[in-house]
């Protein structure tokens, strides 16, 4: 299970692992090794289990080796105990990771490319959003789920939430009027959103 790579993105690090069965040792990191006791105990499927251990070693390779707990809250939004907000996402073979301590929200969402995305469409695009293609549609959807986990506390529903393409796009939380601006990454296995609030 490679790291793909991290950067920086304003004060905001984003993280990208790429998860593969079989090829995760532990065995030389007591850290992981609990984390992967844990995964075992907590999660019947395999494919979850990778996800648990997956993310924890992303989030210590982020954090320079520190071993991080990762919490959460009543509505689920991941907590971490050293002053950093994060936020994850998970795909048929990636994880993805937005940590900050500067910004109090951050959020991130992560798909593969599939055209299984136009099946959904109509639950989660608005009548004045227009996509023309399955990337448009993807970067609407993963828009979505992104500016939903900034604001995980107030529970939107995706018609709740209007992407805006131009030359840059953003997202509007409409219950409150919020705008906020999202980075795009896109390419022809996946399509990454993340933003910072």
């Amino acid at each position: 299970m490679p790291l793909l790579r991290i950067f920086k993105h304003d004060d905001a690090i984003i993280g990208l692992w790429e998860m593969a069965e079989g090829e995760f040792d532990s065995s030389n990191d007591d850290y992981l090794r609990d984390v992967q006791i844990t995964a075992e105990k907590k999660y019947k499927s395999k494919a979850r289990c990778m996800e648990y251990v997956c993310e924890r070693a992303l989030l210590k390779e982020m954090m320079n080796g520190d071993d991080v707990e990762i919490f959460h809250n009543e509505d689920g939004k991941p907590l971490l105990n050293n002053g950093f907000d994060i936020s994850i996402s998970h795909t048929r073979g990636l994880v993805a990771i937005i940590l900050s301590e500067k910004y109090k929200n951050v959020g991130i969402d992560i798909e593969y490319v599939s055209s299984r995305v136009e099946k959904i469409a109509s639950r989660f695009m608005r009548e004045d959003e227009r996509a023309d293609d399955i990337n448009s549609l993807l970067i609407h959807w993963c828009a979505k789920e992104t500016v939903y986990k900034l604001f995980s506390s107030e529970h939107l529903d995706f018609k709740n939430i209007k992407v805006n393409v131009g030359d840059s796009i953003s997202a509007t939380n409409m219950l409150d009027n919020v705008t906020v601006p999202l980075y795009v990454e896109s390419n022809s296995n996946y399509v990454m959103v993340y933003s910072m609030l």
